[in-house]
Order: structure tokens, then C-alpha cells, then sequence
């Protein structure tokens, strides 16, 4: 691959000292690495050398920037956009009044695109995630975790994480595959345990011998899944098979999702709304990222998590945005990091980190992607109209990056 040097950047955001440190938590203005009217080196599509332009050294291939603001590719560390089906009419029962309880007790929720996902063929849901993954690129989102959990059943399952792994050859953005089979119980199933269990003797083997997956999640929430010793076997199967382990924790209520995560020793919990004191520190204790979504919150009118019990306990924080048929539609990052530090409580270097370097440690990328530091792929998005870091997060996500790269190479 070629070497190409990018010249007069108006300001170059690379979070080169949290890389250095491989850190997550206690973020300052200072972590950010920015550099000003700079220059950056890709040499085989990862960051060769940077520096300010007053010692630009001679390149052979250039491309000059014109001022513009430079930042990190970033990381979506939460998403669900391989499905099938419409569930529009969901948002006006909400706005009607209905929580996304009582809609699911009627028959929608996850069940609702459950049916539309099974009736869909491989090749279908290929093109749906397709399509959907490149709206993500269009916001300059170049790294993505990608969760199944609409097909709930064992073939089902598997259809999706064979569609990923089509998906990962023809998308230009790292993809990281979770399995999220225990997101609901489906109707053939007598209980939310009975299913786990079936899921851990026929689904985990074959994820684990075809290497579909590289995480697996459980949604913990009141009428879904519990604490319990049948889900409990389930996470311990997925950890002795080498799986990585995720959870949604504790977003309608306290269900122990937190304490649960920190006791798997999960990569992340997320949603959290309702996570306990005491499961906020077992969560800084045990090293789990926590991840908040704020995108779910306005969607559906529940509350916004807060951040700063999680800063305070020393915890990870990361945003994600959840796009998912029913309770987020919203795949723009940049909107949703404004409305993380508005509602969530975070600092401006919090929220470009926990966009950018916090999300790829959670999914195990932190020496390669989330900051422009040396040796790091060189993922970057270009913004023309707006010049510092701090007009780009006042800009609410309404200014989208006029390029975005993967690699060196232009995609957007």
C-alpha cells in the first residue's frame, strides 16, 4: 500500500496518550492529543508519524486538508441492524401513551421482528445490514459491533451469524459479531431458562466451532432474563468456549445486570439506567466498560443514564447508539455523544473518548482502533466546516464529516 501524507490540518484530534496508556477512565482535555495545524503520515493504512506542520517533513504523495478538523474514526460499540420487518407503528403507540413494556406484553417488541427476521433469507438480511451499515459510515462510524437476536431459535441464530460474516467481507468498516440469542424468549419456549439451556447444549458449540461470533450477550431485565443458574450456565459455557461476554444491564429496573456483568467479567454493560451503587463498583472493580445509550432515551422517553457515579467509581464509560428496529433509529454518533454530554453528564474529552478510544477497548481493538496514535489503523473522518472539537460537538451531530477514511483510503 501506498504512503500518503495529509497536510495542513487545522486541528488533529489523535487521543495518542490514553493509546499510549491503554487507559479508559479519568479522561482530561489533555488526553485528546490534539495537535495544531498538523500534519499526518499513513504508511500502509496505519498512522507512520505525525506532527505540526511548522516541521512538516518532504512527502512524495499529499493531500492537503485546507484547515479542517480531523478526528478518530468511531466506534459503535452497541448496535442491532441485522433484522427484517417495521415497527413504526410502535413510536405512535408510544407517543400515545404506551411504554415499551406494556407494547411488548401486546405482542410487539422484539417478538414483532422476530417473525418478519425468520421469514427473511440469508442473502436479504445481508443487504439490509449492508445498507444500514453504510448509513453508519456516513457519520463517520468506522468500527461497529454487530448483535444478532431477532431470529431466536438455533437456526435461526446461526442464519444471521453466517449473514455477518458475508457482511464482513463486503463492508470497508471493522466489525466485531455478538451473539445475542438470549434477547428474548420465543413463544415455542416454556421459559426464559428452558431456552438458555437449549441454547447452550445445540447453539454455543457450533458458534464456537465455526468462529461466528466473538461475543455473547443476554438481555437482564425484568420479564426476559434473569440471574439465574440456567443463564449463569450459559455465560460460563460461552467463557470455557472462548467467547467474550456483553450484557444489557439494568435499563427498566435494577435486575442485578451490573453485579451479573462484573461476575462475568464482561467486556461491557449497557443501558444501565437503574444500575446500583453496588454495581457500579463491582463494574470499575472488575474492568467492565460501561456503555450508555443515550439514542434510546429520547427514542422512547425513559431516562437518561448518568455518567457520573460511573466517572466518580473510576468505570469506563463509552456511548453507543443502540439503532435497533423498535426503540432506536438513530445511527448518528455525533448527535448522540452532544446528547450524552447534555444528559449524561460528560465532558467533552469524555464523550470524543467514549466515542472513539473507550468503545475499542470494550471490543478488544484498543492497539488499533479509536485514536490516530502511531502504529493505529489510520480511520479518520474530515470535517471542512467546522474547525476545533469544540464546535463539532455544539454542532449536535447536524454537521457530518465532508470524508471519511478506513485504512488511508477515502470510502465517504
Amino acid at each position: 500500500m501506498e504512503t500518503i501524507q495529509f497536510e495542513n490540518i487545522g486541528q488533529l484530534v489523535t487521543l495518542a496518550p490514553l493509546a499510549a496508556e491503554h487507559r479508559t477512565t479519568k479522561i482530561e482535555y489533555i488526553d485528546l492529543g490534539i495537535v495544531e495545524n498538523a500534519w499526518l503520515r499513513i504508511h500502509e493504512g496505519r498512522v507512520h508519524s505525525y506532527g505540526e506542520m511548522a516541521h512538516c517533513p518532504y512527502a512524495e504523495e499529499t493531500r492537503d486538508l485546507g484547515g479542517a478538523l480531523v478526528l478518530p474514526g468511531f466506534v459503535d460499540a452497541h448496535t442491532h441492524p441485522i433484522f427484517a420487518g417495521n415497527r413504526s407503528p410502535e413510536f405512535i403507540q408510544r407517543l400515545a401513551g404506551m411504554s415499551y413494556e406494556a407494547i411488548a406484553e401486546q405482542g410487539g417488541g422484539i417478538r414483532s421482528t422476530m417473525g418478519a427476521t425468520r421469514g427473511s433469507s440469508q442473502l436479504e438480511l445481508e443487504a439490509l445490514t449492508l445498507c444500514r451499515l453504510q448509513a453508519f459510515l456516513r457519520w463517520g462510524t468506522t468500527t461497529v459491533e454487530v448483535k444478532t437476536g431477532y431470529g431466536l431459535s438455533v437456526e435461526s441464530e446461526l442464519l444471521q451469524l453466517e449473514a455477518l460474516q458475508a457482511v464482513k467481507e463486503k463492508t470497508p468498516q471493522a466489525i466485531r459479531v455478538t451473539c445475542l440469542a438470549l434477547h428474548a424468549c420465543p413463544p415455542e419456549f416454556s421459559s426464559p431458562d428452558a431456552y438458555a439451556i437449549a441454547l447452550k447444549d445445540e447453539l454455543l458449540p457450533l458458534v464456537a466451532q465455526h468462529n461466528l461470533a466473538d461475543y455473547v450477550d443476554v438481555f437482564l431485565e425484568r420479564g426476559y432474563f434473569s440471574d439465574s443458574v440456567a443463564v449463569n450456565a450459559f455465560m460460563g459455557e460461552a467463557r470455557m468456549l472462548g467467547l467474550g461476554i456483553r450484557v444489557h444491564a439494568d435499563e427498566f429496573s435494577d435486575a442485578g445486570g451490573a453485579r451479573a456483568a462484573a461476575r462475568w467479567q464482561a467486556a461491557s454493560a449497557d443501558h444501565l439506567q437503574h444500575a446500583s451503587q453496588e454495581g457500579i463498583s463491582a463494574m470499575a472493580q472488575a474492568g467492565v466498560t460501561a456503555i450508555l445509550l443515550p439514542g434510546t432515551s429520547l427514542y422512547t422517553n425513559i431516562p437518561f443514564a448518568d455518567a457520573r457515579p460511573f466517572v466518580e467509581a473510576a468505570c469506563a464509560v463509552a456511548i453507543a447508539s443502540d439503532y435497533n428496529p423498535g426503540s432506536c433509529r438513530i445511527y448518528n454518533l455525533p448527535l448522540l455523544a452532544t446528547l450524552a454530554g447534555v444528559h449524561c453528564h460528560l465532558s467533552l474529552p469524555q464523550v470524543l473518548a467514549g466515542i472513539t478510544y473507550v468503545p475499542s477497548v470494550s471490543l478488544d481493538l484498543g492497539t488499533q482502533k479509536g485514536a490516530l496514535a502511531c502504529g493505529f489503523d489510520g480511520d479518520f473522518a474530515v470535517y471542512n466546516t467546522v474547525s476545533t472539537v469544540e464546535q463539532w460537538l455544539a454542532a449536535c451531530g447536524m454537521q457530518g464529516p465532508d470524508a471519511v477514511f478506513i485504512k488511508g483510503v477515502r470510502i465517504v
